[in-house]
């Protein structure tokens, strides 16, 4: 046996306190860290992994702090392996982390669970896709600095594209990587430290870095899968025919595997609107622009995505329930959407309320609503089974439905029965 100067402690067996203690170590990955905002700067961060990796699957990052930058930048090398010892193991902070400490060397993240990750940058994103656009090279100011920017298209074996903005140094090294392969070369990337912007698009940090055709199980699985799906291409369809399968029923609709689509897959559903209900109002004041919910001062208003603005406008917001012959659901139909079905604007409407319970109370408009069947393409925003109107078809327009998805109940009133003038709330009427 060696001596206790030659034992070396595993990142899996470091707890938190330990100061006398030795690593043998290989730094996959080493980046300066600051704040952009302020160039701010934090300290020298790596990802170390240690001879356990293959049985444990540990890392850890690890930080030079700014003072002692100096002595350590030149002596630290990415892929060298070290003895490290005299260092101190602190709480994992709870921003901007390239690793969880548990997990593998790339923690990849799937494409469809992104949205969970917009805005939390307490855990950054790994991702890898094969590389089907590059931008130029070009300059922008980014809070009063000139900075490089990139950006790329990444698709994932399922064939959703996912955009990737770079900044700095790691644009411009990326572009150039790239331009240097040929713009007809197949490439599989894989971007490390990535922020998340949408569901559908990435950004670079300052602990970012990027990996073209990585010799790793990962990135090799996945091409040869992208071989495969090259030798045996799936006949593309015409959106005609794209159309005329996205059919669904009210049931089907209630038991779609979210794995199965995403926020940008539409369907089609017959039905007949039953109720509206407007306990918690009909309308809402949003931006002109983008739509989105205000909020406001007298004779201030500020949109959270546009900023300011001067004169915000009333959105339809209905929460319907519709049936067809499967069963009943609530679908939400907003603005626009709203304002074609209903065939005036909600500013017209709230021009006309007199009374505060009118708030709350149906138009005749959209009271005229019920029983009425339409074919609506309908989306899931948030893949949680809480569907939307997109669109209304026109029938002449869309492919006949199944005979499964074709059949909405009949609304019929009973012999003598009437409709009341005016919804309140939910199964409430006004005699």
């Amino acid at each position: 046996m060696g001596s206790a100067e030659d034992v070396f402690t595993p990142l899996s067996q470091l707890k938190y306190g330990m100061d006398k203690c030795k690593v043998r170590v290989r730094i996959s990955r080493l980046w300066e860290s600051f704040n952009p905002k302020n160039d701010t700067l934090f300290g020298l961060d790596c990802l170390l992994i240690d001879d356990q990796v293959l049985h444990s699957g540990k890392t850890m990052q690890a930080r030079v702090e700014p003072g002692d930058i100096e002595r350590f930048e030149h002596r630290l090398v990415e892929g060298k392996v070290y003895a490290l010892s005299d260092f101190h193991v602190d709480v994992q902070r709870d921003y901007y982390m390239s690793c969880s400490n548990e997990w593998t060397i790339f923690e990849f993240v799937n494409f469809k669970d992104l949205r969970s990750r917009c805005g939390d940058n307490s855990l950054l994103t790994d991702i890898l896709g094969h590389v089907v656009g590059v931008g130029g090279l070009h300059e922008v100011t980014k809070r009063s600095r000139v900075i490089e920017i990139c950006n790329a298209s990444i698709r994932d074996l399922r064939g959703k594209v996912l955009g990737v903005t770079l900044y700095g140094d790691i644009a411009s090294g990326f572009a150039e990587d790239m331009a240097e392969k040929g713009k007809d070369a197949s490439v599989v990337a894989v971007f490390a430290g990535m922020s998340v912007d949408s569901s559908s698009s990435v950004c670079s940090t300052t602990s970012s870095e990027y990996y073209l055709d990585l010799e790793m199980p990962e990135v090799q699985e996945f091409r040869a899968n992208l071989r495969i799906q090259k030798a045996n291409p799936v006949p593309k369809k015409t959106p005609a025919q794209k159309l005329a399968e996205s059919w669904r029923t009210i049931e089907q609709l209630k038991n779609l595997d979210p794995e199965e689509y995403d926020e940008d897959t539409t369907f089609l559903c017959r039905v007949s609107l039953i109720d509206i209900d407007c306990s918690n109002g009909w309308c809402y004041l949003g931006c002109d622009t983008c739509q989105k919910s205000m909020y406001g001062a007298p004779r201030k208003y500020k949109c959270a995505r546009c900023g300011p603005i001067k004169r915000p406008v009333q959105w339809y917001k209905l929460k319907a329930k519709v049936e067809d012959a499967t069963g009943t659901m609530d679908l939400m139909i907003f603005c626009e959407v709203a304002e074609e079905l209903v065939g005036v604007s909600a500013e017209e409407l709230v021009g006309n309320i007199e009374e505060d319970d009118e708030w709350y109370a149906l138009p005749d408009e959209i009271d005229d609503l019920i029983g009425s069947t339409h074919t609506f393409q309908v989306f899931d925003k948030y893949v949680n089974g809480s569907f939307a109107v997109r669109s209304i078809m026109d029938d002449a327009s869309v492919p006949a439905p199944p005979s499964a998805a074709s059949q909405c109940k009949e609304v019929v009133d009973p012999e003598g029965s009437q409709k009341p003038n005016k919804r309140l709330r939910g199964d409430d009427s006004i005699n």
